[in-house]
């Protein structure tokens, strides 16, 4: 059986108000005893004080005997027939009427308790009179109380019974509304993975549920986004190389030339290289991109990082004669990951090298200040328009003047590690001619005794 929150609460209340019903029950039954005592006791009082003022002065010592007709006419008469015994000052029994048996004698001060004879309870009041000269036990019947607190109490308890069921299920029913109305609204909402769930109608115990639902939406709509980019990013990307390897491998097919079939299938091999380069690209920036903080964050010195990333690129840049140098000066310690930074500027010299033409320079410069670390790239090629419809940065900007045909993501994946570490990335002209990419980062604190 599946869970179900209507069940649930639904149970809860029944067995709460079961238990309520109860306690009230108790509580009402144990006030409504208590009155109804009150009542017979202040009866019993009023029956005492009708019979000691219809007796005479001085007591007959005759035998017992019941009450004459005065003495009873004389009595309260909204008082139920009680059981009367009545004695003198030394005990002797006067007056005894009704079915209870006289109570034993005790000449002590007036007092209220209850007796069991028979089957029957009864509510006994015994005392002496003003004068002391005589002394009398007066008891009635409990069965007219309780009967009192039936009636008292029977309206009461239906009424509980019978309207605190129904309003219960009302309250829930008018409680689970807002479920019902979000439910409503996710289902007739025509634009997927908005969040609209949280507004002023939304109870205030449901606001947190709605706005982690709507956190929730907004992740997956981010995420479905991505995906989307990714996709057009890839079919943009790899379309041009496709066309070309499809074209030169076609023409290697019907060339008998050997010479020209291997320039087909050397162009061919280019392109699934570009293609690599390109699916590289993609999935680094796709990867990156879906970070929302750094997992791995470490102390590390910026210096290792671009002279590692140096040491990667050395090999190409001697095949176009292109020289590379490092300048550092400076406290150069950051926090953060050091593997994304390294693909970082491996990404700048990449780009540094294919603005650069052959003969050139690259020149990384690392240095620190107070508050700060930067790395610059400088390069001595064409450079290229830092404002305009296409900026550095965007995706698949391809700068004028590119020695080498890039896959236009560079940037885009150095944007994206830059504002993931709280960096700042700008251009400019170089001093050697042509581009400077200067990334501004947070300088992590060196500890005492640490060398540099």
């Amino acid at each position: 059986m599946r869970p179900s929150l209507n069940r649930r609460l639904v149970t809860r209340l029944v067995v709460g108000t079961v238990l309520a019903w109860c306690m009230a029950v108790g509580w009402i039954g144990w006030r409504g005893l208590h009155e109804a005592d009150g009542i017979f006791d202040r009866d019993l009082a009023r029956t005492t004080a009708s019979i000691f003022a219809v007796m005479p002065d001085a007591p007959a010592w005759n035998s017992a005997a019941g009450l004459s007709q005065k003495q009873a006419a004389g009595l309260d008469a909204s008082a139920q027939h009680p059981a009367i015994v009545l004695r003198d000052a030394r005990g002797q029994l006067l007056i005894h009427d009704g079915p209870l048996p006289a109570l034993a004698f005790e000449p002590g001060d007036a007092h209220y308790h209850s007796v069991t004879y028979g089957q029957r309870r009864w509510r006994v009041f015994q005392g002496w009179n003003g004068e002391r000269r005589y002394w009398i036990q007066v008891a009635v019947p409990l069965d007219r109380r309780n009967e009192l607190v039936r009636e008292l109490l029977a309206p009461i308890l239906l009424a509980l019974l019978v309207l605190v069921p129904p309003a219960v299920f009302a309250g829930l029913r008018g409680g689970l509304k807002p479920l019902h109305r979000l439910t409503g609204i996710l289902s007739a909402s025509t634009v997927p993975l908005v969040p609209v769930l949280t507004d002023e109608r939304v109870p205030v115990e449901l606001t947190p549920f709605t706005r982690a639902v709507d956190r929730l939406v907004e992740r997956l709509r981010a995420s479905l986004e991505h995906e989307r980019r990714f996709t057009t990013d890839a079919a943009h990307a790899l379309r041009h190389p496709l066309a070309i390897l499809r074209l030169e491998l076609d023409l290697a097919g019907l060339g008998d030339d050997t010479p020209a079939r291997m320039r087909h299938l050397s162009r061919a091999h280019d392109a699934l290289d570009r293609m690599q380069r390109l699916v590289t690209q993609l999935l680094t920036l796709a990867r990156v991109e879906k970070l929302t903080g750094l997992d791995e964050t470490g102390r590390f010195r910026l210096v290792g990082v671009a002279k590692a990333a140096l040491r990667d690129i050395s090999e190409r840049a001697a095949v176009h004669s292109i020289e590379l140098s490092l300048d550092h000066d400076g406290n150069d310690f950051v926090l953060g990951d050091e593997g994304l930074l390294g693909i970082l500027v491996q990404n700048l010299l990449d780009n540094a090298l294919r603005l650069t033409p052959d003969h050139g320079q690259v020149n990384v410069r690392v240095g620190g200040t107070t508050e700060k670390v930067m790395l610059e790239v400088n390069d001595s090629g064409s450079g290229f328009p830092i404002a305009g419809p296409a900026c550095p940065g965007d995706r698949f900007h391809q700068p004028n003047g590119s020695v080498d045909e890039g896959s236009g993501l560079g940037l885009s994946i150095v944007q994206a590690i830059a504002t993931l570490h709280r960096g700042q990335l700008t251009f400019d002209r170089s001093s050697l001619g042509g581009v400077r990419v200067r990334l501004t980062l947070p300088q992590a604190i060196q500890p005492p005794g640490d060398a540099g």
